[in-house]
């Protein structure tokens, strides 16, 4: 942790802050941009060596992120590898390039991180013991990450039956709402099904921590609807970190985690019936596509990750019948995995 703290000194130290796009005076419907990204970086515990180098790709896509003067980020989970033991300095190195940004940069947690831990590549950790970690280091309190930080509506301050969930938050910017669902990947902690294709069996404990936390986030998601319709808001954002629609697209792999998220987002985003757009990682490489029939105003993007280090640049204009322009954000030098 020490090492790379100085390793990545003197990129914060050149980083030139941007101030983020924070007009109050700002119509509700004036234009803004955030920009999306996560699965960064993945050391290999077989090639050590190579770890300052991934750790710097993502120290420069940081100044490349600040270049476009986001009025935020958001990170769509999985700060390391799924093969990088889950040690204390390795779930906690985020930090490093987290305080890069010259931006608020708002967080959800992936498999990575936690869920995964208790393999034998990973450590052999307690899961929900390094779930306790995230929880009391990046989400301390009510406000975003980065260097200029951005308070937050967070589901354990407004909702008392969930006051565990530090992690879903909700914030607006002019006419558009924006809510985070802790959604990971590795079918969200839940145990497979007989019959999935992949076969997932996590400690004990994990069906109840996944049955409580379904529970929070669809609660989450309906509130998130509900402030927008309050609010009259044009669109809504929502952010997770799994791939819900990879089984769709592939025809294989394990669903019974997401099929409730799934189902919930394209219920309220059909009654909503104005923009939404959902953006997630998990895959590792850039698609955009409307995946559900039922809620045709359901855009979804997966920002790339792992090989693929870039960003996803976000222009919302609130005002338009389709508010979103996306645009990828660092350097293409290396052929990313594409597909299933």
């Amino acid at each position: 942790m020490r090492r790379l703290a100085l390793f990545l000194l003197p990129l914060l130290l050149a980083s030139q802050p941007a101030p983020a796009q924070t007009s109050p005076q700002a119509s509700p419907d004036a234009p803004f941009s955030f920009v999306a990204f996560g699965d960064m970086p993945y050391c290999q515990p077989t090639a050590p060596q190579d770890c300052p180098a991934e750790q710097g790709r993502v120290a420069r896509l940081m100044g490349d992120i600040n270049a476009t003067r986001p009025a935020f980020s958001l990170y769509v989970g999985d700060t390391k590898g799924g093969s990088e033991v889950c040690t204390d300095d390795t779930v906690l190195r985020a930090f490093s390039f987290f305080g890069l940004a010259t931006h608020p940069l708002v967080y959800t947690p992936g498999d990575n991180e936690w869920t995964d831990c208790w393999q034998d590549r990973a450590g052999r950790f307690d899961p929900l013991e390094r779930l306790a970690l995230l929880r009391a280091r990046f989400f301390a309190d009510g406000r975003s990450l980065g260097r200029q930080r951005m308070p937050l509506a967070r589901q354990a301050d407004l909702d008392p039956a969930n006051r565990l969930y530090v992690e879903n938050a909700r914030w607006q910017r002019g006419a558009v709402t924006f809510v985070t669902l802790h959604v990971p990947g590795s079918n969200n902690n839940r145990p497979t099904e007989p019959g999935e294709a992949g076969t997932i069996v996590p400690p004990l404990g994990a069906m109840e921590e996944f049955t409580a936390r379904n529970a929070a986030n669809l609660a989450w998601l309906v509130a998130a609807f509900a402030e927008a319709r309050r609010a009259d808001s044009r669109a809504l954002v929502i952010a997770t970190q799994a791939d819900l629609f990879y089984v769709q697209r592939c025809g294989r792999g394990y669903d019974s985690g997401y099929r409730d998220t799934r189902a919930a987002i394209e219920r309220e985003a059909a009654a909503f019936g104005k923009p939404v757009l959902l953006v997630h990682g998990d895959s590792h490489f850039w698609l955009h596509d409307r995946p559900l029939a039922a809620a045709p105003n359901l855009t979804r993007i997966m920002v790339p990750g792992e090989r693929d280090t870039r960003a996803v640049r976000v222009e919302v204009d609130p005002a338009a019948a389709d508010p979103w322009r996306f645009t990828l954000v660092g350097a293409d030098d290396r052929p990313a995995r594409q597909g299933c």
